[in-house]
Protein backbone atom coordinates (compact mmCIF):
# COMPACT_ATOMS: atom_id res chain seq x y z
CA UNK A 1 0.00 0.00 0.00
CA UNK A 2 1.35 3.40 -0.97
CA UNK A 3 2.06 5.52 2.09
CA UNK A 4 3.83 8.56 3.53
CA UNK A 5 5.48 8.49 6.97
CA UNK A 6 5.76 11.60 9.13
CA UNK A 7 9.45 11.88 9.99
CA UNK A 8 8.72 13.26 13.47
CA UNK A 9 5.64 11.35 14.70
CA UNK A 10 6.12 8.23 12.51
CA UNK A 11 2.43 8.52 11.58
CA UNK A 12 1.62 6.56 8.40
CA UNK A 13 -0.71 8.09 5.82
CA UNK A 14 -2.01 5.46 3.38
CA UNK A 15 -2.73 6.93 -0.03
CA UNK A 16 -6.03 6.69 -1.89
CA UNK A 17 -5.83 6.80 -5.69
CA UNK A 18 -6.58 10.54 -5.43
CA UNK A 19 -5.34 11.86 -2.09
CA UNK A 20 -5.91 15.46 -0.98
CA UNK A 21 -3.47 17.09 1.48
CA UNK A 22 -4.31 20.25 3.42
CA UNK A 23 -5.59 21.91 6.59
CA UNK A 24 -9.31 21.55 5.80
CA UNK A 25 -10.53 18.42 7.66
CA UNK A 26 -13.69 18.28 5.54
CA UNK A 27 -11.84 18.09 2.24
CA UNK A 28 -8.38 16.65 2.98
CA UNK A 29 -7.51 12.96 3.30
CA UNK A 30 -4.25 13.92 5.04
CA UNK A 31 -4.98 16.79 7.43
CA UNK A 32 -2.02 19.08 8.15
CA UNK A 33 -1.47 20.94 11.41
CA UNK A 34 1.14 23.49 10.34
CA UNK A 35 -0.32 26.99 9.93
CA UNK A 36 1.74 27.71 6.78
CA UNK A 37 -0.21 25.05 4.88
CA UNK A 38 -3.21 25.93 2.71
CA UNK A 39 -6.71 24.58 3.21
CA UNK A 40 -6.18 22.48 0.07
CA UNK A 41 -2.40 22.40 -0.15
CA UNK A 42 -1.52 19.59 -2.56
CA UNK A 43 -2.81 16.39 -4.07
CA UNK A 44 -1.18 13.05 -4.76
CA UNK A 45 -2.67 10.74 -7.35
CA UNK A 46 -2.06 7.45 -9.12
CA UNK A 47 -1.64 7.82 -12.91
CA UNK A 48 -1.86 4.11 -13.66
CA UNK A 49 1.91 3.69 -13.67
CA UNK A 50 3.23 6.10 -11.02
CA UNK A 51 2.33 8.35 -8.10
CA UNK A 52 2.58 12.09 -8.76
CA UNK A 53 2.33 15.16 -6.50
CA UNK A 54 0.63 18.40 -7.60
CA UNK A 55 0.99 21.58 -5.55
CA UNK A 56 -2.08 23.84 -5.21
CA UNK A 57 -0.83 26.14 -2.42
CA UNK A 58 0.42 29.68 -1.85
CA UNK A 59 3.43 28.68 0.27
CA UNK A 60 4.58 25.80 -1.89
CA UNK A 61 5.45 22.13 -1.54
CA UNK A 62 9.05 20.92 -1.40
CA UNK A 63 10.65 17.60 -2.35
CA UNK A 64 14.15 17.11 -0.93
CA UNK A 65 14.19 20.85 -0.20
CA UNK A 66 13.40 21.90 -3.77
CA UNK A 67 10.20 23.78 -4.45
CA UNK A 68 7.70 22.04 -6.69
CA UNK A 69 6.36 24.11 -9.58
CA UNK A 70 2.72 24.93 -8.93
CA UNK A 71 0.03 22.85 -10.64
CA UNK A 72 2.56 20.59 -12.35
CA UNK A 73 2.87 16.84 -11.79
CA UNK A 74 6.06 15.60 -10.13
CA UNK A 75 6.64 11.86 -9.94
CA UNK A 76 7.45 10.56 -6.46
CA UNK A 77 10.28 8.19 -5.50
CA UNK A 78 10.64 6.03 -2.41
CA UNK A 79 12.73 7.66 0.30
CA UNK A 80 12.05 11.24 -0.76
CA UNK A 81 11.01 13.79 1.87
CA UNK A 82 8.04 16.02 1.11
CA UNK A 83 7.38 19.26 2.99
CA UNK A 84 3.99 20.90 2.66
CA UNK A 85 5.19 24.53 3.13
CA UNK A 86 8.40 25.32 4.99
CA UNK A 87 6.49 25.26 8.29
CA UNK A 88 6.27 21.49 7.85
CA UNK A 89 9.73 21.14 9.39
CA UNK A 90 9.85 17.35 9.84
CA UNK A 91 8.25 16.52 6.50
CA UNK A 92 6.83 13.29 5.17
CA UNK A 93 8.95 10.46 3.84
CA UNK A 94 7.68 8.49 0.83
CA UNK A 95 7.51 5.05 2.45
CA UNK A 96 5.76 2.93 -0.20
CA UNK A 97 4.60 3.39 -3.80
CA UNK A 98 2.54 0.28 -4.48
CA UNK A 99 -0.55 0.77 -6.69
CA UNK A 100 -3.70 1.91 -4.84
CA UNK A 101 -6.21 -0.49 -3.39
CA UNK A 102 -9.12 -0.71 -1.00
CA UNK A 103 -8.03 -1.19 2.61
CA UNK A 104 -9.00 -1.27 6.26
CA UNK A 105 -7.30 1.32 8.43
CA UNK A 106 -6.43 0.11 11.95
CA UNK A 107 -7.93 1.53 15.15
CA UNK A 108 -4.58 2.46 16.70
CA UNK A 109 -1.29 3.98 15.64
CA UNK A 110 1.43 1.41 15.09
CA UNK A 111 -0.94 -1.23 13.71
CA UNK A 112 -0.67 -2.29 10.06
CA UNK A 113 -3.45 -1.45 7.62
CA UNK A 114 -5.07 -4.40 5.82
CA UNK A 115 -4.91 -4.31 2.01
CA UNK A 116 -8.06 -5.92 0.58
CA UNK A 117 -7.87 -8.55 -2.14
CA UNK A 118 -11.29 -9.95 -3.13
CA UNK A 119 -12.05 -11.85 0.08
CA UNK A 120 -10.95 -11.83 3.70
CA UNK A 121 -11.85 -13.74 6.84
CA UNK A 122 -11.87 -11.56 9.93
CA UNK A 123 -10.12 -11.46 12.32
CA UNK A 124 -8.30 -14.43 10.74
CA UNK A 125 -8.80 -17.80 9.04
CA UNK A 126 -8.35 -19.79 12.24
CA UNK A 127 -11.34 -18.30 14.07
CA UNK A 128 -13.32 -16.21 11.55
CA UNK A 129 -16.23 -14.16 12.88
CA UNK A 130 -17.04 -12.14 9.75
CA UNK A 131 -15.90 -11.71 6.16
CA UNK A 132 -15.22 -9.00 3.59
CA UNK A 133 -15.78 -9.67 -0.12
CA UNK A 134 -15.69 -7.69 -3.35
CA UNK A 135 -19.12 -7.78 -5.02
CA UNK A 136 -19.71 -8.12 -8.79
CA UNK A 137 -21.06 -4.54 -8.76
CA UNK A 138 -17.77 -3.17 -7.41
CA UNK A 139 -18.72 -2.59 -3.77
CA UNK A 140 -17.27 -4.33 -0.75
CA UNK A 141 -19.61 -6.25 1.55
CA UNK A 142 -19.10 -7.05 5.21
CA UNK A 143 -20.92 -10.22 6.28
CA UNK A 144 -21.57 -10.91 9.95
CA UNK A 145 -23.99 -13.73 10.72
CA UNK A 146 -27.19 -13.10 8.73
CA UNK A 147 -26.26 -9.45 8.11
CA UNK A 148 -24.62 -8.30 4.87
CA UNK A 149 -23.64 -4.62 4.77
CA UNK A 150 -22.37 -2.81 1.68
CA UNK A 151 -19.53 -0.49 2.66
CA UNK A 152 -19.08 3.12 1.59
CA UNK A 153 -15.77 4.97 1.89
CA UNK A 154 -15.18 5.81 5.55
CA UNK A 155 -17.51 3.10 6.89
CA UNK A 156 -16.48 1.58 10.21
CA UNK A 157 -16.65 -2.09 11.11
CA UNK A 158 -16.01 -3.89 14.37
CA UNK A 159 -13.36 -6.62 14.54
CA UNK A 160 -12.84 -8.25 17.93
CA UNK A 161 -14.16 -5.20 19.76
CA UNK A 162 -12.07 -2.67 17.82
CA UNK A 163 -13.21 -0.24 15.13
CA UNK A 164 -11.51 -0.35 11.72
CA UNK A 165 -12.19 2.16 8.92
CA UNK A 166 -12.87 1.14 5.33
CA UNK A 167 -11.04 3.08 2.59
CA UNK A 168 -12.46 2.64 -0.90
CA UNK A 169 -10.93 2.91 -4.33
CA UNK A 170 -12.06 5.71 -6.62
CA UNK A 171 -14.60 4.76 -9.30
CA UNK A 172 -12.03 4.45 -12.11
CA UNK A 173 -9.98 2.05 -10.05
CA UNK A 174 -13.05 -0.03 -9.22
CA UNK A 175 -13.82 -0.26 -12.93
CA UNK A 176 -10.28 -1.38 -13.70
CA UNK A 177 -10.41 -3.93 -10.89
CA UNK A 178 -13.67 -5.40 -12.15
CA UNK A 179 -12.39 -5.54 -15.71
CA UNK A 180 -9.39 -7.49 -14.42
CA UNK A 181 -11.50 -9.87 -12.37
CA UNK A 182 -14.03 -10.42 -15.20
CA UNK A 183 -16.73 -11.92 -13.01
CA UNK A 184 -19.01 -12.62 -15.95
CA UNK A 185 -16.60 -14.99 -17.66
CA UNK A 186 -18.96 -17.91 -17.04
CA UNK A 187 -21.01 -19.54 -14.35
CA UNK A 188 -18.77 -22.13 -12.69
CA UNK A 189 -19.53 -25.82 -12.28
CA UNK A 190 -18.83 -27.69 -9.04
CA UNK A 191 -17.84 -31.35 -9.25
CA UNK A 192 -18.21 -33.34 -6.04
CA UNK A 193 -16.58 -36.77 -5.75
CA UNK A 194 -17.89 -38.60 -2.69
CA UNK A 195 -16.71 -41.92 -1.29
CA UNK A 196 -19.37 -44.58 -0.76
CA UNK A 197 -19.30 -44.11 3.02
CA UNK A 198 -19.14 -40.30 2.58
CA UNK A 199 -16.01 -40.01 4.70
CA UNK A 200 -14.07 -38.46 1.80
CA UNK A 201 -15.36 -35.57 -0.30
CA UNK A 202 -13.22 -33.89 -2.94
CA UNK A 203 -14.22 -30.87 -5.01
CA UNK A 204 -13.10 -29.38 -8.30
CA UNK A 205 -14.48 -26.19 -9.87
CA UNK A 206 -14.50 -25.53 -13.60
CA UNK A 207 -15.33 -22.41 -15.53
CA UNK A 208 -14.99 -21.80 -19.26
CA UNK A 209 -11.21 -21.46 -19.08
CA UNK A 210 -9.86 -23.21 -16.01
CA UNK A 211 -10.18 -26.02 -13.53
CA UNK A 212 -9.27 -25.74 -9.85
CA UNK A 213 -8.81 -28.87 -7.72
CA UNK A 214 -9.75 -27.95 -4.15
CA UNK A 215 -8.92 -31.39 -2.76
CA UNK A 216 -10.60 -32.90 0.31
CA UNK A 217 -11.81 -30.57 3.06
CA UNK A 218 -14.22 -31.01 5.95
CA UNK A 219 -16.22 -27.95 4.89
CA UNK A 220 -16.96 -29.53 1.49
CA UNK A 221 -19.65 -31.59 3.22
CA UNK A 222 -21.58 -28.40 4.05
CA UNK A 223 -21.47 -27.36 0.39
CA UNK A 224 -22.44 -30.87 -0.71
CA UNK A 225 -25.45 -30.83 1.62
CA UNK A 226 -26.62 -27.53 0.16
CA UNK A 227 -26.18 -28.94 -3.36
CA UNK A 228 -28.35 -31.95 -2.47
CA UNK A 229 -31.08 -29.72 -1.03
CA UNK A 230 -31.17 -27.66 -4.23
CA UNK A 231 -31.18 -30.81 -6.35
CA UNK A 232 -34.10 -32.26 -4.37
CA UNK A 233 -36.15 -29.07 -4.76
CA UNK A 234 -35.45 -28.93 -8.51
CA UNK A 235 -36.52 -32.57 -8.90
CA UNK A 236 -39.84 -31.71 -7.21
CA UNK A 237 -40.40 -28.86 -9.66
CA UNK A 238 -39.82 -26.03 -7.18
CA UNK A 239 -39.33 -22.70 -8.97
CA UNK A 240 -35.69 -21.58 -9.25
CA UNK A 241 -36.08 -18.62 -6.90
CA UNK A 242 -37.18 -20.94 -4.08
CA UNK A 243 -34.87 -23.90 -4.66
CA UNK A 244 -32.47 -25.01 -1.98
CA UNK A 245 -33.26 -22.57 0.83
CA UNK A 246 -32.80 -24.04 4.30
CA UNK A 247 -32.93 -22.53 7.77
CA UNK A 248 -29.46 -22.06 9.22
CA UNK A 249 -30.46 -23.84 12.46
CA UNK A 250 -31.80 -26.83 10.52
CA UNK A 251 -28.67 -27.06 8.36
CA UNK A 252 -26.49 -26.92 11.48
CA UNK A 253 -28.46 -29.82 12.99
CA UNK A 254 -28.16 -31.81 9.74
CA UNK A 255 -24.38 -31.36 9.86
CA UNK A 256 -24.05 -31.88 13.62
CA UNK A 257 -22.66 -28.36 14.10
CA UNK A 258 -23.53 -25.32 16.16
CA UNK A 259 -24.30 -22.00 14.46
CA UNK A 260 -20.88 -20.36 14.87
CA UNK A 261 -19.09 -23.46 13.56
CA UNK A 262 -21.40 -23.56 10.53
CA UNK A 263 -20.57 -19.91 9.79
CA UNK A 264 -16.88 -20.73 9.99
CA UNK A 265 -17.37 -23.53 7.43
CA UNK A 266 -19.20 -21.14 5.08
CA UNK A 267 -16.43 -18.57 5.43
CA UNK A 268 -13.79 -21.23 4.70
CA UNK A 269 -15.59 -22.38 1.54
CA UNK A 270 -15.44 -18.84 0.19
CA UNK A 271 -11.85 -18.32 1.29
CA UNK A 272 -10.70 -21.52 -0.41
CA UNK A 273 -12.35 -20.51 -3.69
CA UNK A 274 -10.78 -17.05 -3.48
CA UNK A 275 -7.34 -18.63 -3.19
CA UNK A 276 -8.05 -21.03 -6.07
CA UNK A 277 -9.15 -18.17 -8.37
CA UNK A 278 -6.97 -15.22 -7.25
CA UNK A 279 -7.49 -13.27 -10.50
CA UNK A 280 -11.24 -13.70 -10.67
CA UNK A 281 -13.69 -16.43 -11.53
CA UNK A 282 -16.52 -17.73 -9.36
CA UNK A 283 -18.44 -14.99 -7.57
CA UNK A 284 -17.80 -15.51 -3.88
CA UNK A 285 -21.06 -13.80 -3.00
CA UNK A 286 -23.08 -16.36 -4.92
CA UNK A 287 -21.38 -19.57 -3.83
CA UNK A 288 -23.55 -19.62 -0.72
CA UNK A 289 -26.43 -17.16 -0.78
CA UNK A 290 -27.99 -15.78 2.39
CA UNK A 291 -31.28 -14.26 3.38
CA UNK A 292 -32.52 -13.70 6.89
CA UNK A 293 -32.12 -16.96 8.79
CA UNK A 294 -31.59 -19.05 5.65
CA UNK A 295 -28.85 -20.12 3.23
CA UNK A 296 -28.60 -22.03 -0.05
CA UNK A 297 -26.13 -22.99 -2.76
CA UNK A 298 -26.17 -20.24 -5.38
CA UNK A 299 -26.80 -20.54 -9.12
CA UNK A 300 -23.89 -22.87 -9.85
CA UNK A 301 -23.97 -25.94 -12.01
CA UNK A 302 -22.87 -29.06 -10.17
CA UNK A 303 -22.49 -32.81 -10.39
CA UNK A 304 -22.33 -35.27 -7.50
CA UNK A 305 -20.55 -38.58 -8.06
CA UNK A 306 -20.82 -41.03 -5.18
CA UNK A 307 -18.58 -44.05 -5.50
CA UNK A 308 -18.71 -44.88 -9.21
CA UNK A 309 -22.26 -43.60 -9.86
CA UNK A 310 -23.63 -40.17 -10.68
CA UNK A 311 -25.95 -39.29 -7.81
CA UNK A 312 -27.28 -36.21 -9.57
CA UNK A 313 -26.40 -33.16 -11.64
CA UNK A 314 -27.89 -29.72 -12.01
CA UNK A 315 -27.56 -26.78 -14.39
CA UNK A 316 -29.11 -23.39 -13.50
CA UNK A 317 -31.24 -21.58 -16.04
CA UNK A 318 -28.68 -18.90 -16.89
CA UNK A 319 -26.32 -21.60 -18.18
CA UNK A 320 -28.86 -23.07 -20.60
CA UNK A 321 -32.25 -22.36 -22.09
CA UNK A 322 -33.94 -24.54 -19.48
CA UNK A 323 -32.69 -26.42 -16.42
CA UNK A 324 -30.87 -29.66 -17.10
CA UNK A 325 -31.57 -32.02 -14.25
CA UNK A 326 -30.90 -35.63 -13.48
CA UNK A 327 -32.90 -37.00 -10.60
CA UNK A 328 -30.87 -38.64 -7.83
CA UNK A 329 -30.11 -42.32 -8.47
Amino acid sequence: MASLRNRHTQQLAYLRSVHVVGRNPDKADLVLANTDASQIHASIRWTGTAWVLIDHSRNGSFIEGRKVAGHREVELRIGQTIQFALGDAAGWEVADLDPPGAMLLPPRAGMQALALQRFHLLPDEIAPESSLSLQPGGQWAWELGDTIRLLEHGAQINIKGETWTFVALCDSQVTAELAHLDYQRSVPVLNFKVSQNEEHISLTINDAERSADLGERTHHYSLLTLARLRLDDAARGTEAASQGWVEVDRLARMLGLDGPHLNIQIFRVRSQIARAFPDGGPSLVDVIERRRGQVRLGAFGFQIVRGSRVEGSFMPEQMAGSPMLEAPC
